[in-house]
């Protein structure tokens, strides 16, 4: 088709309105259209040219050039979509706004104009009938532009959103120590408000862009330093692309603060970049993105609110990180594209041009299959396996009267209670899973195992126990207090003994040797951890004998239950409840997918020798969703509710997974301590051993260094610093030394310096549980002369 696209021009100015139509007609034309711009100039003041305007791109005909028809005008910008075509689509990407929102909101030049509500009404009247006449849907490029389309004159449109320019291009990159402000600068943009909120704040703003009006941009830069903040803004003027797209990448964040925006094509081209978006909750067009806690920061339009956002991106990394992942996953699944605009807005899909050719035929694709027979293929490919032959209980009660669990009546002389009713349907349900559990370890030679995460009743113990004759069992489990009981048989079956020692799986050196195992168990417990999955496996690893095995069950967070649940809006957590009594490891802070189990466990020095899913609890399957999942192809087998991972241990640690982390967590182990402290100079000396098993560098990305925080003699944390006190890497076990200059004793004031081992461009080594803060006595005249004389990391951004 020859499609003309309609907008109109202010001479000088170049925005997003530009390059999106010139976005648009290459669109068009790389799908095999031919499509060009249609330009009209506008000039909206005073009043009397405004009409002049409308009225002229009214008598435009734009139906045929030459005598070749125009096949589809696309209107885009007020007036230009006036002109005339019977066959027009109109994508709006704002009306003449000074008729609409900003009229109402008081800031329109049609106030000023004697005959402003004509003008209004003309517009309004213009508008509406160009609308109504379109033999097309009407499609408006953003919700915000839709809603106000139906406010104003009550047309009904079709929020039709499109790629910002450099979409292809744009990338992720790492998180620095500013906040990025692009785009042109006018009054409607509000950076004012942006200076205002730095001036709330201790952040670092990098600006983009010029203003049209050279006197703005020279009130801007005045006002900043007024605020006194221009020490922390840059003002990089107009940038190409290269520059642009290196400041998406390498900021903390994108700060984007319009007023009703349209659309905002910086809120995308965050996004793309894996940046954490701040805006204000009258911004309009970003709104639609951006949820506050999720892809960004949302706050009241005013300094105080926003400054306190700001600061809230720059001390936690981690947190921008997360929501700057959220914004590029939803971007994603937003079906943002070319493709799909030109086929809504010319109706068809277009495949590149070629010859015609007679496409062989080919057999008719199987019927998908019925829901009967699709249930009854994904049952059996997650039907759990008969617990064995051997083992003497055909369910939980028979355990439960063969064994006295329970040693307190028997200490006081008493006779033993009834099997607890509730105790006995709680483990009932739990059968299944032991059963197949027990089936995963047949045919091994097992003498000495460990249990991690277990807790009385001893249940699966006493199982084991008759599994294997003889065998010597230990656990490990939080305690508070170590852990001992013999546990007695009624009758035939074999009595044993267990020792539960403390430890944090995930955090805590196991309190066992190396090479120790011959099996290691972790059922159900590796969707509670917090931390750290990578260090319980390595953990497993060096405790196992070589050639021990690993067996780790865990729900399936992509089971056929979980697609339901998404599907059907429910989080597919197999249990998604808080358990405030357990504490954080009451509830499940991550449910796994199966091959995530094999993927950590190969980075741990293990051999995937089965992974397998089972319905080990409920055995119901919705037949719809057999239906999908057998028409896909799926492996079904590795969608039953209960992932079971049995491995061999055959080598050591090879690197944690680095898809699964932020920050490298081998190395965040160490220790800090004084050595010395000269009273006369204040001059101490503090011992920093490296208790990981990685070299800690640094320099460079995730160089091991410290944040300095100085807390005031009233406990409020005043001032925190990132520097590199260190001099060279520390090899594992290797102790370094740092030499600050605190305060020479009788002198300062009161205060504390709190030192943390830090990981540059990840967090503070406190989170992982394995390093404990070193607290100082300190002035704040001597923690800010610190800052000025410790160096800062090497390659820090």
């Amino acid at each position: 088709m020859r499609i003309g696209v309609l907008r109109t021009q202010v001479p000088f100015v170049t925005g997003g309105a530009e390059r999106h139509a010139a976005n648009l007609v290459a669109a068009l034309n790389q799908r095999g259209h031919e499509a060009v711009e249609i330009t009209l100039p506008f000039k909206w003041y005073p009043g009397q040219t405004l009409a002049d305007h409308i009225h002229a791109a009214k008598l435009i005909d734009i139906s045929e050039v030459e005598a070749v028809p125009v096949d589809l005008a696309i209107g885009l910008k007020f007036p230009a979509w006036l002109a005339r075509h019977l066959n027009k689509v109109f994508w709006v990407i704002h009306q003449h706004r000074q008729a609409y929102d900003m009229w109402e909101a008081g800031n329109s030049d049609l106030l000023d104009d004697p005959q402003g509500e004509a003008l209004r009404a003309l517009i309004h009247e213009e508008d509406r009938t160009a609308f109504g006449e379109s033999p097309h849907p009407v499609y408006a490029n953003s919700g915000n532009v839709a809603g106000r389309l139906e406010r104003y004159l009550g047309v009904q449109s079709i929020p039709l959103y499109h790629p910002p320019p450099n979409a292809d291009v744009l990338r992720q990159g790492g998180f620095g120590d500013y906040l990025f402000a692009p785009g042109r600068l006018n009054a409607s943009k509000r950076l004012e408000l942006t200076l205002q909120a730095v001036a709330h704040s201790k952040a670092r703003l990098v600006v983009a862009g010029v203003a049209e009006n050279p006197a703005y941009q020279n009130h801007l830069v005045k006002m900043a330093e007024d605020l006194g903040i221009a020490g922390r803004v840059t003002w990089l003027g107009a940038v190409d692309d290269a520059t642009l797209i290196r400041h998406y990448a390498e900021c903390r964040g994108v700060v984007f603060v319009p007023r009703d925006e349209d659309y905002g094509y910086i809120t995308l081209e965050a996004m793309l970049s894996g940046k954490p978006v701040v805006s204000v909750t009258d911004a309009g067009g970003p709104l639609e993105f951006i949820a506050d806690g999720q892809e960004g920061l949302i706050t009241a339009p005013e300094p105080a609110a926003l400054g306190a956002a700001f600061d809230r991106l720059m001390e936690d990394t981690s947190a921008a990180e997360r929501m700057g992942q959220v914004g590029l996953a939803r971007y994603k699944a937003q079906n943002i594209s070319w493709d799909h605009v030109v086929e809504t807005l010319t109706g068809q899909a277009h495949a590149p041009v070629a010859p015609d050719i007679v496409a062989p035929l080919e057999p008719a694709p199987e019927a998908p299959p019925s829901a009967p027979d699709a249930t009854a293929k994904l049952a059996s490919a997650v039907a759990p396996p008969e617990a064995p032959g051997s083992l003497p209980f055909a369910n939980i009660t028979q355990v439960l009267e063969a064994y006295a669990f329970d040693e307190l009546p028997a200490a006081m002389g008493r006779p033993e209670p009834p099997i607890d009713a509730g105790l006995a349907g709680y483990l009932g349900t739990h059968w299944t899973r032991f059963g197949s559990t027990l089936a995963q370890l047949e045919g091994l030679e097992v003498q000495k195992t460990l249990d991690v995460g277990v807790f009385p009743p001893l249940v699966f113990q006493a199982l084991l126990a008759n599994q294997f004759p003889g065998i010597e069992m230990h656990g490990l489990w939080e305690g508070p207090d170590p852990y001992k009981q013999s546990v007695k048989a009624r009758g035939d079956h074999p009595s044993f003994d267990i020792t539960l020692e403390v430890a944090n799986g995930e955090r805590d050196p196991w309190p066992y040797d190396d090479n120790t195992f011959d099996l290691v168990t972790g059922m159900e417990i590796l969707e509670h951890l917090a931390l750290d999955p990578y260090f319980f496996y390595t953990e497993a690893v060096r405790v196992l004998k070589p050639g021990g095995h690993l067996l780790i069950t865990t729900p399936n967070v992509n089971s056929h239950r979980g697609v339901w649940k998404a599907l059907n809006n429910v989080a597919p957590y197999s249990f998604g409840i808080f358990v405030p009594s357990g504490g954080v490891y009451g509830r499940h802070n991550r449910e796994y997918a199966p091959r995530e189990l094999s993927m950590i466990g190969e980075a741990a020095g293990l051999k995937t020798v089965r992974l397998q899913t089972f319905d080990v609890y409920d055995r119901h399957i919705e037949p719809e969703i057999a239906q999908m999942l057998v028409a896909r192809g799926d492996d079904l087998s590795l969608r039953g509710e209960n992932i079971q991972y049995f491995a061999r241990k055959t080598g050591v640690p090879q690197g944690y997974p680095e898809n699964l982390y932020h920050g490298d967590p081998t190395r965040m182990m160490g220790e800090m301590s004084v050595t010395d402290c000269e009273a006369a100079t204040g001059l101490t000396r503090i011992a920093v051993k490296n208790k990981s098993a990685a070299t800690w560098p640094t320099a460079g990305d995730r160089a091991t260094c410290v944040l300095a925080e100085w807390v005031d003699g009233v406990g409020y944390l005043r001032h925190q610093h990132i520097m590199q006190p260190l001099s060279t890497p520390l090899a594992p076990g290797e102790i370094g030394e740092m030499r600050l200059t605190l305060d020479a004793k009788g002198q300062g004031e009161s205060g504390s310096l709190r030192l943390h081992l830090y990981q540059q461009g990840v967090g503070v080594f406190t989170g992982r549980g394995r390093a404990t803060p070193l607290t100082l006595p300190c002035s704040e005249v001597a923690f800010l002369k610190l800052v000025e004389v410790t160096p800062l990391p090497q390659g820090a951004p």
